[in-house]
């Protein structure tokens, strides 16, 4: 095998385990010498071995002399874990191969430097443009200060995400229910707005399919859901509102009593919780990713701040007619004035079809 190969399944390793590690990377380690595997691993959950020490733990002795195949470049600084580079010196690898640079200001190139100034060849580049993708939330959070942002949404053919009175359950088969199960497996939160946690009451969890499920994000500009009086799932500690200056001291005192946490942010001019402040809070608390469900007032309002970054939509062959519109409260008085979509790829699940788009003026994170 080549050193393309190999790095293949470094990138395999950690594009499979996305969404298991926040707030870390999930990277992938490949151990090998004189053409034979001698280990393999990707990341522990936050506070575990990174993959390199996890690889080089199943080489063991016969690490000396190997090439070592990893999706980021190594830390060389000690955080919830020893450095990587201390692991990779310790055990005699004498040639690293790093698809791309880590580019968050505690790595930087830093490990690069630690392990060239040791004698160690460090190779940088192959199949970079492929671990950009595998680690596209990470690099966007780090590159922006915000999370990388997934719509997801769940349609008719004909564009609408319920009936007219609000009956959704089950749009889409079970293939495609699995298939948006692993898509919140991969991402560190999810969000909803409030008006779908008082209609449908979700658990916004991971049931489907085995995966870590997201921290859960509640947009309820005057809390409106702890007002209900009804013990929603969603009214429990782990949980995050935002909400507006409009919130009442009693809602406010209401959610408190649940364990969520509040966060006031500014209002949007349409009323709701202003997106970019979200985001930007988000991020100062190192969310990587946010996975939005809906429903079409919040989705509709990410599309109207152009704040998004891929959006993956379920289509169901169901003509629902006058439903409710999959991107609502927003609207452009010419053609012109719309977003133009890129298609990434298409995939059948069982009747229903996923298309997943990427905005056409939003470049991908370098």
């Amino acid at each position: 095998m080549s050193d393309v190969d190999w790095m293949r399944e470094a990138l395999r390793l950690a594009n499979a385990g996305t969404g298991s590690t926040y707030p870390n990377p999930c990277v992938g380690a490949v151990i090998v010498k004189r053409g034979r595997l001698l280990g393999k691993a990707r990341s522990d959950v936050t506070g575990g071995d990174h993959a390199e020490v996890r690889a080089l733990v199943q080489a063991g002795r016969a690490a000396k002399g190997s090439t070592l195949y990893v999706t980021l470049e190594p830390c060389s600084h000690r955080g919830r874990t020893p450095p990587c580079v201390d692991a990779i010196l310790g055990a005699g690898v004498t040639r690293v191969v790093a698809a791309i640079e880590d580019p968050a200001p505690h790595v930087a190139g830093a490990g690069v430097r630690r392990l060239r100034a040791h004698g160690v060849i460090v190779e940088l580049g192959l199949l970079a443009e492929r671990a950009r993708e595998v680690h596209r939330h990470y690099l966007h959070q780090v590159a922006r200060g915000r999370p990388f942002v997934t719509l997801k949404a769940a349609t008719s053919i004909d564009g609408s995400l319920a009936t007219a009175s609000g009956d959704s359950k089950w749009i889409t088969g079970e293939p495609a229910r699995r298939s948006a199960h692993r898509l919140r497996a991969r991402h560190h939160a999810i969000a909803v707005g409030a008006a779908t946690v008082l209609a449908d009451d979700p658990r916004l969890d991971v049931r489907l399919v085995r995966g870590v499920s997201p921290d859960p994000i509640v947009f309820d500009p005057r809390l409106r859901v702890a007002s209900a009086g009804r013990g929603f799932e969603l009214l429990r500690p782990g949980v995050l509102y935002l909400h507006t200056h409009r919130a009442s001291k009693r809602a406010r005192a209401a959610l408190a009593r649940t364990g969520a946490e509040a966060l006031e942010l500014p209002e949007r001019d349409a009323g709701g919780v202003d997106i970019e402040a979200a985001l930007n809070q988000l991020g100062a608390r190192g969310v990587r990713s946010l996975m939005v469900e809906g429903g079409g007032r919040l989705l509709g309002a990410f599309v109207a701040a152009r704040a998004w970054q891929e959006l993956w939509l379920y289509r169901a062959p169901l003509v629902l007619g006058e439903g409710r519109p999959v991107i609502a409260g927003v609207g452009w008085t010419s053609v012109a004035d719309a977003p133009r979509l890129e298609l990434l790829r298409t995939r059948t699940l069982g009747v229903d079809q996923l298309c997943v788009y990427a905005p056409v003026s939003a470049p991908r994170v370098r």
